[in-house]
This record gives C-alpha cells, sequence and structure tokens, in this order.
C-alpha cells in the first residue's frame, strides 16, 4: 500500500459528505463543530450551532485572533482522547479530538461554543473579556446568555459520541487509503464508501436533546410501512403546549426542561414497538404497528394525565395529541398522519382555553412562598372597593383590580434564593428584585386576558417621588391606577400576618401611610385612602 504520507487529506475524504455530516451533528448535539489540521487550518466549514462566536467574537480582530490561537493549540494536540480547555476570548469551553490514520494525525475534530452548568465564568469576568477585546459589554454579555447551556455530564455525553465517530473516520481514512492505492483492481469502490457514509449516518438518527428518533427515522419507518395494505397501524400527532411561551418568559433551558419531561413521559408509556419521535421543536409522532385505535386513544389519555399531575415546570405540562387508525384500502399512511395531524389540532386549541398560565404561575409562586395567596387576594379585593369608592365606573376599578392580582407575576422569572426573606441581598439581587415590576409587564402582554393593564402592573411600584422603580416616575406621571394600588398593596402587605414575616396593627399602618403621603404616595390618594379606611372600618 502507498505510503499515506503520499496522499493529501482531500484525496482520502469525501469533504462534501464530511461538511454534511458536521453541520447535522451541530444541529443534533447543539455544538458549534468543525473539522481542521493539525496546523489548524480548516477543512470544512466551522458549523455555528449559536451565533455568539461568529457575530460578536469574531467582528473583533483581536477576538478572532485570540480564538484562532485557542483553537491552533488544541489541534497541535495528538491524544485520542478528548482534549478540554476554555476559549480564551469567549470563556466558552471547548474540546478537540485527534483523528489517526494508520498512526499519523491527519486532523482533529473541533468541539465548542459550550456553557458548561454550574462552571460560568463570573459577569465581571464576562465583561473583563469584552473589555479586552474592545467588544460591547452588553451585547457581549446578551450573546454569552443564548449560547447553549449543558451540563458537564451532556457534554461528555457528546464528546463520548464524537470519539466514536473519530473512531469511524478513522478506519473510513484507512479504508480508503487501501483503495486509493487498490483503485484500479477494485469495482466496488462506490459501495465500500456508501457502506461508510451508512454507518456514520446512524450516529445521527436520533434527536441529540431527547433520545427519541428524530424525523428521519420516522420517514424511513412510514416508507417501511407503506406497503404493508391491510395492517392495522395507529399514528399519533403530538405537540407541546406553551413552548414558546416558555421561552419567551423563562429562556430556553426551563423551554428545553420543558420539551425532556414530555418526551420522557411520551416514550415511558408507549410500548417497545411502537416508534417515538421527536420531529421538530414540539413536534412528536408515533407510529403503532399492530395496534387498535382504542389502544392509541387510552394511550393519549394517560400521556395526558401524566402531563397534568407533573408540577416541576414553570409552565403547566400539557400536550395536545390526536390519533388515527390507516384505512389502507383509501388512503396512504400519509393521508392517516394528516387526519391524526388535524384532531391534534382540534385538541390543542381546546386546551388553550381550558388553561388560564397565568393562573398557574401564581400558584406556584404562591407554593414557593414567594407570594403570599391570601394578601394577594386581599389587595385585589380592596383595591376594586377603593376604587368603586372613589367614583370610578366597575369595569375600570375590576380593571385595577386585576392588575393588583397580577402586579408581581414576573417574581416567576427571579432564582428562588432572591426571595428568601432575612437574608442579606447584594446589589446585584437587589437589582434583580426590583426588575421583576418589567418582567410583570413583559409577561402580562403575552397574555390576552391581561394585555390592556400591562402599563398599570409596570408602575404599582413607582413612588410619588420618583425614587422608585422600575422607571423613576415621578408625580402624576404614574397612571392613576398604578397609584392607587400602590398604597393598597403596602396597607395589606402591613397589615396582614404570614409566614414571611410580622406585620403593622392598622393603627400604625395608616400612621405610615400619612407619614409617607407626598413621598411614596400621592398626598391627595392617601388621604382618601384614609377616609376609606375609616368609613369600611378596615
Amino acid at each position: 500500500m502507498i505510503p499515506i504520507e503520499t496522499y493529501s487529506f482531500f484525496e482520502i475524504f469525501d469533504v462534501d459528505s464530511l461538511q454534511e455530516l458536521m453541520d447535522s451533528l451541530s444541529a443534533s448535539l447543539q455544538v458549534g463543530i468543525s473539522i481542521r489540521s493539525p496546523q489548524g487550518e480548516r477543512f470544512t466549514a466551522d458549523s455555528d450551532y449559536c451565533r455568539f462566536c461568529p457575530d460578536i467574537i469574531k467582528r473583533s480582530p483581536l477576538g478572532r485572533a485570540r480564538c484562532e490561537e485557542s483553537i491552533v493549540t488544541l489541534c497541535r494536540g495528538k491524544d485520542t482522547v478528548p482534549r478540554i480547555c476554555r476559549c480564551q476570548p469567549s470563556g466558552l469551553v471547548n474540546a478537540g479530538i485527534s483523528i489517526l490514520v494508520d498512526g499519523i494525525h491527519m486532523f482533529s475534530i473541533m468541539v465548542g461554543q459550550i456553557r458548561l452548568a454550574g462552571e460560568e465564568l463570573s459577569e465581571e469576568e464576562y465583561r473583563d473579556m469584552a473589555r479586552s477585546l474592545q467588544i460591547d459589554e452588553d451585547a457581549y454579555l446578551e450573546g454569552i446568555r443564548h449560547t447553549p447551556l449543558k451540563t458537564r455530564k451532556e457534554f461528555e455525553n457528546i464528546l463520548s459520541t464524537l470519539s466514536l465517530l473519530a473512531k469511524q473516520l478513522s478506519y473510513l481514512g484507512h479504508q480508503n487509503l487501501y483503495l486509493k492505492s487498490l483503485i484500479d483492481a477494485l469495482e466496488s469502490q462506490e459501495l465500500v464508501h456508501q457502506k461508510q457514509r451508512d454507518i456514520l449516518e446512524t450516529l445521527a438518527e436520533r434527536d441529540s436533546m431527547t433520545g427519541l428518533y428524530n424525523r428521519r427515522k420516522f420517514e424511513e419507518t412510514v416508507a417501511e410501512y407503506a406497503s404493508q395494505k391491510g395492517r392495522q397501524i395507529c399514528m399519533i400527532s403530538a405537540d407541546a403546549n406553551f413552548l414558546k411561551l416558555t421561552n419567551d418568559i423563562f429562556g430556553h433551558e426551563p423551554g428545553d426542561l420543558l420539551i425532556k419531561t414530555m418526551a420522557k413521559i411520551i416514550h415511558d408509556l408507549a410500548k417497545s414497538d411502537w416508534l417515538v419521535a421527536r420531529c421538530g421543536g414540539d413536534e412528536f409522532r408515533i407510529i403503532l404497528p399492530d395496534t387498535s385505535l382504542e389502544t392509541a386513544l387510552d394511550y393519549c389519555r394517560r400521556v395526558a394525565r401524566n402531563c397534568r399531575k407533573d408540577k416541576s415546570l414553570n409552565l403547566p405540562l400539557a400536550i395536545a395529541m390526536g390519533a388515527a387508525e390507516w384505512i389502507s384500502d383509501t388512503e396512504t399512511l400519509d393521508d392517516c398522519f394528516a387526519r391524526a395531524d388535524a384532531k391534534m389540532y382540534q385538541n390543542k386549541t381546546v386546551l388553550k382555553h381550558e388553561l388560564r398560565v397565568q393562573d398557574y404561575i401564581m400558584e406556584r409562586l404562591y407554593d414557593r412562598q414567594v407570594l403570599d395567596k391570601r394578601v394577594v387576594e386581599s389587595t385585589a379585593r380592596m383595591t376594586l372597593e377603593f376604587a368603586v369608592y372613589l367614583g370610578f365606573a366597575r369595569d375600570r376599578a375590576e380593571d385595577m383590580a386585576m392588575a393588583a392580582h397580577y402586579q408581581d407575576i414576573g417574581m416567576a422569572k427571579l432564582p428562588e434564593s432572591f426571595v428568601i426573606r432575612g437574608q442579606l441581598r447584594t446589589e446585584e439581587e437587589t437589582l434583580q428584585i426590583h426588575m421583576h415590576a418589567t418582567h410583570s409587564y413583559t409577561m402580562a402582554r403575552l397574555f390576552d386576558e391581561l394585555y390592556k393593564i400591562a402599563d398599570i402592573i409596570h408602575c404599582s411600584h413607582e413612588n410619588w417621588n420618583g425614587e422608585s422603580y422600575p422607571n423613576g416616575l415621578k408625580g402624576e406621571q404614574i397612571p392613576i391606577e398604578a397609584r392607587i394600588i400602590h398604597v393598597v398593596s403596602d396597607y395589606v402587605s402591613l397589615t396582614m400576618p404570614t409566614v414571611i414575616g410580622g406585620y403593622y396593627t392598622k393603627e400604625a399602618a395608616k400612621q405610615r401611610i400619612s407619614e409617607s403621603a407626598g413621598i411614596a404616595y400621592d398626598p391627595k390618594l392617601a388621604a382618601r385612602f384614609l377616609e376609606f379606611l375609616e368609613k369600611k372600618n378596615y
């Protein structure tokens, strides 16, 4: 056989196929991947899963140079064990896996764009990096936050998968080298290449997030069953509710957890010979061979029941499902799935009307003792009575009461440690807690029922003298509805005993309201409120 040094990388490997494989693996494993020479030369284009490195780091000349230095250092290693290091300019975690062909280091797989949960740098360290690279700090931090977050175990699993791929590529390189030296004598070269490609492609037939089969596997299985006329087959279309809402409110990590939790329920309740696939962001498809429609519908009910029982997530775990049995005499399997899909969308509409997500969020806040349900309900009730007392129309007073009820819903976005009573808070924690008013506003705008009161919610913590949050509004810049809620909320919080703190007598609370008139509260409203308390005997 001709020595390997005689050939270049491009003569031994099909670069176009490798590029497709890298792109597919990048999307499946949710990491950045590229293939480079031992000297750092690109053999495939970077398959970027996130935009932080190409759009922020590499737009800085210093960032681009230091990024290349980090990668070149990883490329030089010859060990077959993955080498892990932190990228100089980004602080993200990178890894390199060497591929040896006949003992010669031919190239390396570079893996990057990873944030490891529990091993992230501090915000100040990220800001130091941004300043050293002459990059806008806020844009840098925003990019970091949108970079995929993985546990070390997940990262190790990814590296394990890619190490298996490296072994296959090493074997493939050896085979191709052999074929190159005997090309005139071998007539089955294309068959050998295809077999090798098939081996590599099987590594990417499962969804990396959930472990379920992916769309490609699902479509292959449908094609396999399509010719089996007369066989009893059912199809199920399933779609997770509230994924976009979870991502919009809480971020993509909780959204990923929603998908994983749902995937586990779907998989664990399925029979071993059923094929369960994740075919998109929140889209699942299930093929049930030798199964009746009654069994398929029972499975759907069990999945829905287990989802309702799960209270571990920020939003309700709910899945819309539709099932159909194949009528092989008159339709294709694709037609059967279309019927199941139509039923799924009918069920999805029903679920959206049945579930009040904003109330689920509030109940979780009560369970976590972030808010006290009695205080919230009393504040809403007194706000309604006081607004009517002031002469507001009933419908406007009810809007104020609703705003009072949901004014602190944004606390759901804060880590639980930020709201533990009695602790000494850091400046950052205090700022984050103050941000809950803005979080409440943005969340209210996502719900049809709360959209019209979002501006009131946003201003309900502003002080009359302008020395409060979130925007430091002053005097009559603050909507009158928000001024009413502010004085009522403080009175109820002061006078109602809860598990999270002490309380004032009614007389002491009234004295505090009076003393804070013109400072925290609209002085005219404060006077009317004290008058209201006397007349209503509160």
